[in-house]
């Protein structure tokens, strides 16, 4: 009796698994293929970096197009925070890349209701700017001048350098109701792709 009532179980449980998986794979591949169908709306159009003083000053134009969710709450007095991620690898023929160095430049841009002024904030040096226009704001945004960052002492003479930079919303800086849904949702996906180049001798 035992034994027959244990293989029914079995064969119940067996018959609700083959039900029930294929539909959560369904609905996370459906998840996660619209997180992925996330449009690119961050563009690298141009980077330029000079050695001076035997440090690395990197300038980019990057354009930004936000999504209208973003808009609205960033517009319902939520700030919203850019990352620009630069990282610094040298490049090996039979192994991978050994990476060398690299850092993040965060932006936060809020909108003040009362003075209806668009503010953007260096997070990393404290600056700040007020801008009377959103498309001037995201201008000064996309607007990176003679940026420090990479010493030249970190590098060795015979060694061939890629740099790669890109430019994200940051979710994980929003408050924490608003970040779980964030992070499921392709309004809030918004990412450059990595833009890389190899960095003068």
């Amino acid at each position: 009796m035992y034994l027959s009532a244990t293989v029914n179980q079995q064969g119940m449980i067996s018959r609700l698994l083959r039900q029930v998986v294929p539909g959560i794979a369904g609905v996370l591949l459906s998840l996660f293929s619209h997180v992925a169908s996330a449009e690119t709306r961050f563009d690298i159009s141009e980077v330029k970096v000079n050695l001076v003083d035997k440090v690395y000053y990197l300038s980019a134009r990057i354009d930004y197009e936000l999504s209208d969710k973003v808009l609205e709450v960033m517009h319902r007095g939520v700030p919203i925070v850019v990352a620009l991620d630069i990282e610094f690898h040298r490049s090996r023929k039979l192994i991978w890349d050994e990476e060398i160095a690299q850092l993040v430049q965060r932006y936060q841009l809020e909108y003040h209701a009362l003075t209806r002024q668009y503010l953007v904030t260096n997070l990393n040096s404290g600056s700040q700017h007020s801008f009377p226009t959103l498309e001037v704001a995201l201008a000064l945004l996309g607007t990176v001048v003679d940026l420090p960052v990479l010493d030249k002492q970190l590098l060795d003479k015979d060694g061939q350098y890629v740099g790669s930079m890109r430019a994200s919303v940051d979710v994980g800086e929003l408050p924490t109701p608003l970040r779980l849904r964030a992070y499921f949702s392709a309004d809030w996906h918004l990412s450059s792709e990595w833009y890389s180049w190899i960095l003068p001798n």
